[in-house]
């Protein structure tokens, strides 16, 4: 059941984010005012305040979209919002000249509203109707379907104050009815070509399947001729799925072709050099003649994956994005792609004690080229003062899956580095899905960030807290810059192992180390926290050299097994894993594209 609070958490969200308040405060605060003033017979006070909610509009429509799509899913879009200041007009209408201006503002505000309702229609019907978003990158001419039809709101303003204005400053009637008609003018000629660009779209798609975007977007295909395609689709925080990969892809000798199916995560992605496509409707995707691709690379199993993989003629692998110990390494899903890609011995271990029935054949080790940059230094005693990096995962999409240090013990582990008899500087990277779940994990995160913001205030050295935004370091920026890991069962600690310096990981579920090391191979060259914190003690001192090193040569072999040979965390190894794939393709599946 939700609570109380989690509706109002949900109402809020819906909102939008923090930046969008000011513009939806002062757009619907100013309206608010402005009746208020109106009823109260405050009149000059009621028409500045029109005046003002009418110019904010063009703030609500740039900085707060999410804002303005929640007025118009509540009702309370552009059309009733000037309908509501017409109103508040009237009510404050002791400037109108005499009733022939009244009845000039009322005809013209009617005629206005109805355009304005026109417009909601058409944008409606363009939001929920046959016609899908779709964006591009990297493809010549940009063929895109915007998500909306582009809503003017500069001229949206203009129009607006050119119809209440002028009978509000006490402007003769036939005045009155020249700017109403030049703002209803305005507003058809700034709305007929979207409508007359989406019934042509509307009736190209009714004809062959083919928008003309759609359709530049297969002449591109056909002439780009990839071969080698990635699928990906998910909330805006997966970007990190597709962007771990995007070094290594866009190395390649064959031409590659990222297909996202959702805007957000679109919006998200990393800048590349790849051509990348958004689509999210499925019909569309399947109108594609996708015969030049080879093959199709799937770093995450999503629903989605189902509309490439039923192409007969491309072979698909699984490459994940990141390799770790959790239950999602093994999902029973990743039966249906030809070949499982995996980074060391491993990852195939994994699916061996599945017992999912995996064949041997889909297997195909290829080591990790994400952590071909990731260096062996700062090793321990190398900096005077060494660098903790506090790395935990999220809390999973269920119980089962909650692997996070977070809640249990992250305030303890930034308390203990911070108390450390010799300093220690932190560095606190946590998840992008962190408290996305579970609002407890978003509480503790944000006690630990006000623990650094404190330490960073009354103390010489700079911790540093790092999000997920642009210009932020990367993982691997973060391994290299650090001495030493706590992490807890996810790819992060696997990829750090590449680095071979100390780390620690977080034993969610109390077992004891033999237990907890078996069921999670990448803790067996680790130091365990448990759930009460013990082990972190132990750890800060091995980085502080106050205790020996035991684990060292235990990481070495581990990084090996987890990871591949050193020389298989490549981007060459990865091209070569690429050409074999493709070649097995051409062997197994040309008979399917010949026949197309």
């Amino acid at each position: 059941m939700v609570t109380r609070r989690q509706a109002i958490r949900s109402v809020f969200e819906r909102l939008g984010s923090g930046p969008e308040f000011p513009a939806l405060t002062l757009t619907i605060g100013s309206l608010g005012l402005a009746t208020a003033s109106a009823i109260a017979g405050w009149q000059t006070v009621a028409i500045v305040m029109l005046v003002v909610s009418i110019v904010a509009e063009w703030f609500l429509h740039r900085d707060a979209p999410n804002a303005a799509l929640f007025l118009h899913q509540a009702s309370f879009g552009i059309p009733m919002r000037f309908v509501i200041r017409v109103v508040t007009g009237l009510l404050a209408a002791s400037h109108v000249d005499g009733i022939g201006a009244v009845r000039a503002f009322v005809v013209g505000a009617i005629a206005y509203a109805l355009l304005l309702s026109a417009r909601a229609l058409h944008t409606e019907y363009y939001r929920i109707g046959p016609l899908r978003p779709m964006e591009t990158k990297n493809i010549p001419n940009g063929p895109r379907i915007a998500t909306e039809p582009p809503t003017h709101h500069a001229r949206l303003v203009i129009t607006q104050l050119l119809i209440l204005v002028p009978a509000l400053v006490g402007v003769p009637w036939y005045l009155i009815l020249v700017f109403s008609v030049s703002a209803s003018a305005i507003l058809i000629a700034s709305s007929l070509p979207d409508a007359k660009k989406t019934w042509r779209m509307r009736q190209q798609k009714r004809a062959t399947g083919f928008t003309g975007p759609l359709r530049q977007l297969q002449d591109f295909i056909n002439e780009y001729r990839p071969e080698v395609i990635v699928h990906l689709s998910g909330p805006e925080t997966a970007g990190y799925q597709i962007n771990s990969w995007l070094e290594a892809l866009e190395a390649l000798e064959q031409n590659v072709l990222v297909l996202i199916r959702d805007d957000e995560l679109f919006v998200k992605m990393g800048k590349t050099t790849l051509p990348v496509v958004q689509l999210t409707n499925a019909g569309e995707l399947m109108m594609l003649n996708l015969t030049p691709v080879k093959i199709a690379l799937y770093p995450s199993n999503t629903g989605n994956n189902i509309h490439l993989l039923r192409l007969p003629y491309l072979m698909s692998a699984f490459i994940g994005h990141g390799d770790s110990d959790k239950s999602a390494s093994n999902n029973p899903f990743s039966r249906a792609y030809d070949e499982l890609w995996v980074a060391g011995e491993a990852g195939a271990d994994r699916y061996r004690k599945s017992g999912l029935g995996i064949h041997e054949s889909q297997y195909r080790h290829i080591g990790r080229p994400q952590v071909h940059e990731i260096t062996q230094s700062p090793r321990l005693g190398e900096e005077e003062i060494p660098t903790l990096l506090y790395a935990p995962t999220w809390e999973g999409v269920n119980h089962d899956q909650e692997y996070s240090s977070v809640s249990a013990i992250g305030t303890m582990i930034i308390s203990a580095a911070l108390k450390s008899d010799r300093p220690v500087r932190i560095i606190y990277k946590p998840h992008p899905f962190t408290g996305q779940r579970d609002a407890k994990y978003r509480a503790v995160h944000a006690a630990i960030v006000a623990m650094i913001d404190v330490a960073n205030g009354s103390g010489a050295i700079k911790h540093v807290v790092v999000g997920n935004g642009a210009g932020e370091p990367s993982i691997n920026e973060c391994f290299n810059d650090s001495t030493a890991m706590i992490g807890d069962i996810s790819s992060v600690v696997t990829d750090y192992l590449a680095s071979e310096k100390p780390y620690a990981v977080f034993n969610h579920k109390s077992l004891d180390r033999e237990a907890f090391t078996q069921l999670y191979p990448s803790a067996a060259a680790a130091t365990i926290v448990k759930p009460d914190g013990d082990g972190i003690a132990r750890f800060v001192e091995v980085m502080t050299q106050k205790r020996s090193d035991d684990n060292a040569s235990a990481r070495s072999h581990l990084a090996h097994y987890l990871l591949g040979p050193v020389e298989d965390r490549s981007i060459e190894a990865f091209q070569r894993a690429i050409t074999t794939f493709i070649a097995r393709s051409d062997a197994e599946r040309a008979e399917y594209r010949t026949h197309r």
